[in-house]
């Protein structure tokens, strides 16, 4: 989603409108009645992921799962069968890694002008000295 919202209308399009049966004490929650949203039926995940293991698809169902305590806890997930199944995971130590030189963050790149930056200086002191001293 581009936003928190578009990002929640697109979890409901998936796992659909939750409610009191899907979700015990949803609408107890603070901000429930806050915002609505339009009425939406689950999309089965195998639709979503056709591609995807059963033991994958199992896990993302255990994972996507409205109440927490209905959820699968890290512990638990961890110990499940995907993270057993072939391709097994990747060694640690063959992992690719990240480069080691960091670029620098946008709008930190010096910029080169046809100018000299003083003119620019001195034109803005010269206007700000016209609009707050010589009245």
């Amino acid at each position: 989603g581009e936003s928190d919202i578009d990002q929640l209308c697109v979890v409901l399009q998936i796992l659909g409108t939750p409610n009191e049966a899907s979700w015990p004490g949803l609408s107890q929650l603070p901000d429930y009645k806050k915002i609505t949203f339009p009425e939406s039926k689950a999309v089965p995940l195998e639709q979503v992921m056709p591609d995807a293991q059963p033991d994958a698809m199992d896990l993302v169902k255990k994972f996507l799962v409205y109440y927490s305590a209905k959820r699968i806890s890290a512990k638990k997930a961890l110990l499940h069968g995907y993270f057993y199944s072939i391709p097994l995971p990747t060694p640690v130590e063959e992992m690719p890694l990240p480069p080691r030189e960091k670029k620098p963050p946008p709008g930190t790149t010096e910029y080169i002008t046809d100018f000299p930056i003083r003119d620019i200086t001195d034109a803005i002191r010269r206007q700000l000295d016209t609009l707050y001293f010589e009245h």
